[in-house]
C-alpha cells in the first residue's frame, strides 16, 4: 500500500500502535523466522510509515526485546497457572501441568515458536532472553521433581537433578513436535504418554517387570 495511504490511518495511543508493530512482527517471525523482521518490513506489513513503526520503537532489537518481555510475560503466565494441587499428588500435578501448558501451546503456537524454535541466525537479544526463560521453566521443573521423588519412594532411585533435566528436555521436545506437526502430536497424545512413562516407571523401580494392565496406545496383542 503507498506510505500516504498508510500516513491517513487514524491516530492511536502509543501502546496500542505497539500493540500492533508486535502483532505484525510475531507474525513475520511465524511466518518467515527472524530475519525477515526489519522495521521496514514490520511498517509495511502493518500499512505504516516508518516513522510512525520507529515512534513505537526506536530500532528492530528494541522491538525484538519487546515481543520476546510481551510472550515470556504471557507464557510464564500460563505456566503459573498450570501449577495447580492435585490431592497432593505430584504425579498428578505434573500430569495436569502437562496438559494445561500443552493445551496453551496448541491455541497459540506462533507465541511459543519464539522461545522453542530459535533458528540459526537468532538474534543476541533473542538467545539471551529464551535462555532466561528456560532458567526459570527448569527451576519449575526441579520443584515438580523434587515433590514426586519424595512421595514416591519407589523411584528413589532416580537422580533429583539428571531427572529435572531429562524432564525438561522432554517436555521442550514435545512442544517443539506440537508445534511442527500439530495434527500428528496433539496435546492428548503427549499427556497419555507421560502418563504412561510415569506408570512404567514406577513398576520397574518397584518389581522390574512389565504391568499387567493395558497401557494407553498399546498395540492388541493376538
Amino acid at each position: 500500500m503507498p506510505a500516504e495511504v498508510a500516513r491517513r490511518q487514524p491516530r492511536m495511543p502509543i501502546e496500542v500502535r505497539r500493540r500492533q508493530v508486535l502483532d505484525v512482527a510475531l507474525g513475520l517471525i511465524a511466518e518467515h523466522g527472524y530475519g525477515a523482521v526489519t522495521m521496514e518490513a514490520v511498517a509495511r506489513e502493518a500499512n505504516l510509515a516508518k516513522p510512525v513503526v520507529y515512534n513505537a520503537y526506536p530500532g528492530r532489537e528494541a522491538l525484538l526485546s519487546a515481543l520476546l518481555e510481551r510472550e515470556e510475560r504471557r507464557a510464564f503466565r500460563t505456566l503459573a497457572e498450570a501449577i495447580r494441587p492435585a490431592d497432593g499428588d505430584p504425579a498428578a500435578a505434573l500430569l495436569a501441568w502437562l496438559r494445561r501448558v500443552a493445551e496453551a501451546i496448541a491455541a497459540d503456537p506462533d507465541a511459543w515458536r519464539l522461545m522453542l524454535l530459535p533458528a540459526g541466525g537468532t538474534p543476541d537479544v533473542v538467545r539471551r532472553r529464551v535462555e532466561q526463560g528456560r532458567a526459570v521453566a527448569l527451576e519449575q521443573t526441579r520443584l515438580f521433581t523434587r515433590s514426586l521423588l519424595a512421595q514416591r519412594p519407589e523411584l528413589g532411585a532416580l537422580d533429583e537433578e539428571l531427572t529435572a533435566h531429562a524432564l525438561l528436555a522432554a517436555c521442550e521436545q514435545a512442544a517443539k513436535l506440537m508445534i511442527a506437526d500439530p495434527e500428528r502430536y496433539p496435546p492428548e497424545r503427549l499427556v497419555q504418554y507421560a502418563e504412561n512413562l510415569l506408570r512404567v516407571l514406577t513398576l520397574v523401580e518397584t518389581q522390574g517387570a512389565r504391568p499387567d494392565y493395558p497401557i494407553i496406545g498399546d498395540a492388541p496383542q493376538p
